[in-house]
């Protein structure tokens, strides 16, 4: 057979293949069913299963937590209330006893802790139940939307999109293409390679064999939302009719979430069908801004004005840099000087009608307007040099002590140590609410320090005042936020998380579980808090796993060992220094750290690309050893 005929069929079969997937996601479409008369009965089935319903089966969006915050409302587990006339201010007050009802469905559960690990007193503004770390939001959603279809799916509502038979076709199908791909390699190899080097092309066919079955298995194995079952789509009609009855309300549209004190349950269920416009515009459950922060700090709720300051090259530097910059600045100025001092005097008939006199003293070698720009950009350079040394000293031997609640962090500035490395943060910004006005300037927070606090927590911090840089931090008070903003893995895809919330995937967590992967105990956002970028993860078998940067530069690696093997694995592993505190015994390098509890022992080893992680070894063997 030609090389020419091989690659045509390898084009056909993989164009074969693409249209089977087409063909696939076609039939499999979820589509609205006709609207049941308009009805106010409303069914047993909760808001988030009904946005679902509502949103043909594709995946909840984001009014389903926002019509489970007003349907917990609705059932009186706390109180929505409207100080003002801006829904916006709107406060949730908790209720000192559970109400009577069913148990709460597990991302009922969720959201209502999510609540509780905020609330201040018992009180907290709808609008600073926000996250203000992006990979925690995303996180915290993925989760809520996965236990939500799972209900579904236990209701008879839904069911997988691609079914797990279509994903055996797929795959199967996908043998097709590989052995065309790999039979059109092997031509080419075999047509072109040296006598010596024949043979290879099987190789080459063998590697095209095992990539291309992979990829078209993993691409028919990609989570495509939900699909309608025949009681869904029943369920989904009658809902419809709520909806249009709902709509057919006037001011329904435009009611507060406080409103749900009288409309109890309804506002809920119109949040879920998408009716309910200005309570759900009053709500986010969703990333917060920067710029806009609610604190409780003194005990009472108030959103606090935050400025990020990043023009002046001062901003955040140690004394020794700022001092190395007078100098040099200092330094250039004299050089100026002595420049100008090379340049020619003006003559007389240059200077024309001007006296160059003054009291009788010739001073026509400073009126040449080279001399003048010259000598006036020296002093500027000389002033400006000895300005930085004394401000920065002064600054330095003076820190002031500021006690608050820590608002935000996030990194500032970053460097990279070379084209092959991915950018090191070195600092963070740290915004603190100290209490005494609504408005306040970001510090700067040398990233090894990063993870020592927690939005929430209420700190002790050290700052020299010009420079704006945290010397020393003290966490005095762990705050509620810390449930709030973080703790959410975001490793797992959303189908793994479907199939754990049914109880059908058992996710290994404790010492007694044997099966538990390495990749379950360091998270992807410990990681990345670590670092300071974008991490994924990739699982080498159970016991491996290895952290990349989003453009696959490694940056660690962690391997765990249970069992009898354990102790041989902590011997050759037990090296550096020890660091009490951290499981049952841990030990830490310049790159990296081990640590044995109970009968687990894991190694984290750093690579190049993530030696900016080792001040954060120990916080990062700690979240290890609350997972073993």
């Amino acid at each position: 057979m030609s090389l020419t005929i091989a690659i045509a069929v390898a084009v056909v079969a993989t164009a074969a293949w693409i249209g089977l997937f087409g063909l696939i996601l076609l039939i499999t479409r979820s589509f609205a069913p006709t609207p049941a008369p308009a009805t106010m009965d409303l069914g047993p089935e909760p808001p988030a299963v009904v946005n679902l319903l509502a949103n043909r089966w594709t995946r909840p969006d984001e009014d389903a937590a926002e019509a489970t915050l007003l349907d917990l409302a609705g059932r009186r587990y706390y109180e929505i209330r409207q100080p003002g006339d801006d829904p916006v201010h709107s406060t949730i007050h908790l209720s000192s006893r559970t109400p009577s009802g069913p148990p709460l469905l597990p991302f009922e559960e969720r959201l209502l802790s999510r609540i509780r690990a905020a609330a201040v007193g018992g009180v907290v503004p709808l609008t600073a139940l926000t996250f203000r770390d992006a990979g925690q939001a995303r996180g915290w959603r993925r989760r809520f939307d996965a236990e939500v279809v799972a209900h579904a799916r236990r209701l008879g509502l839904s069911r997988r999109r691609i079914s797990k038979a279509q994903i055996s076709l797929l795959s199967l199908a996908g043998v097709v293409p590989a052995l065309a791909i790999g039979f059109a390699l092997l031509l080419q190899f075999e047509r072109n390679a040296a006598p010596e080097d024949k043979g290879g092309g099987f190789v080459a066919m063998f590697f095209s064999l095992l990539v291309v079955t992979s990829t078209c298995g993993l691409i028919a194995g990609r989570y495509r939302g939900e699909r309608s079952t025949p009681l869904g789509r029943q369920v989904a009609a009658r809902w419809l009719g709520v909806r249009d009855w709902l709509a057919g309300h006037d001011a329904f549209a435009d009611l507060p979430p406080a409103a749900v004190m009288v409309w109890d349950r309804y506002l809920g269920y119109g949040a879920a069908v998408h009716v309910a416009h200005a309570a759900t515009a009053a709500l986010d459950l969703g990333m917060g801004s920067k710029y806009l922060v609610w604190s409780s700090y003194g005990g009472h709720w108030r959103r606090v004005k935050v400025r990020y300051p990043r023009v002046l090259a001062r901003y955040g530097l140690p004394t020794g840099k700022l001092v190395k910059g007078g100098l040099i600045r200092l330094a250039l100025g004299f050089v100026v000087a002595l420049i100008s001092r090379s340049f020619p005097d003006v003559t007389p008939d240059q200077v024309g009608a001007f006296d160059t006199s003054w009291g009788g003293e010739d001073i026509s070698a400073f009126a040449s307007p080279t001399r003048l720009i010259t000598a006036l950009l020296a002093t500027l350079l000389i002033g400006w040099g000895l300005y930085r040394i004394v401000r920065a000293t002064v600054d330095h031997h003076n820190p002031v002590e500021l006690t608050g609640e820590v608002l935000w962090i996030e990194v500032w500035r970053s460097a990279s140590e070379g084209e092959d490395s991915p950018s090191i943060p070195y600092l963070h910004h740290i915004a603190v609410d100290d209490g005494t006005t609504d408005r306040t300037t970001a510090w700067g927070l040398p990233s090894e320090w990063s993870s020592r606090s927690s939005p929430g927590d209420v700190v002790r911090v050290s700052v020299r005042r010009w420079s704006r840089r945290v010397v020393a931090l003290t966490v005095l008070k762990q705050g509620g936020g810390r449930a709030l903003h973080s703790g959410f893995d975001t490793s797992d895809n959303t189908d793994n998380l479907v199939l754990e919330a049914l109880g059908e995937r058992t996710r290994p967590a404790g010492v007694g579980v044997r099966l538990q992967a390495a990749a379950d105990v360091l998270t992807v956002e410990d990681v990345a808090r670590a670092i300071g970028a974008p991490i994924q993860v990739r699982g080498i078998g159970p016991i491996n796993a290895l952290y990349e940067t989003a453009d696959g530069k490694p940056v660690a690696m962690i391997q765990m060992q249970r069992g009898p093997l354990a102790n041989l694995f902590w011997a050759a592993a037990k090296r550096g220094t020890p660091v009490p505190g951290i499981g049952d015994e841990a030990f830490m390098t310049d790159t990296g750290g081990a640590i044995r509890k109970g009968d687990a022992v894991v190694v984290l080893v750093l690579h190049k690309g993530g030696r900016s992680a080792a001040p954060h070894l120990p916080w990062l063997l700690g979240q290890v050893a609350t997972r073993l």
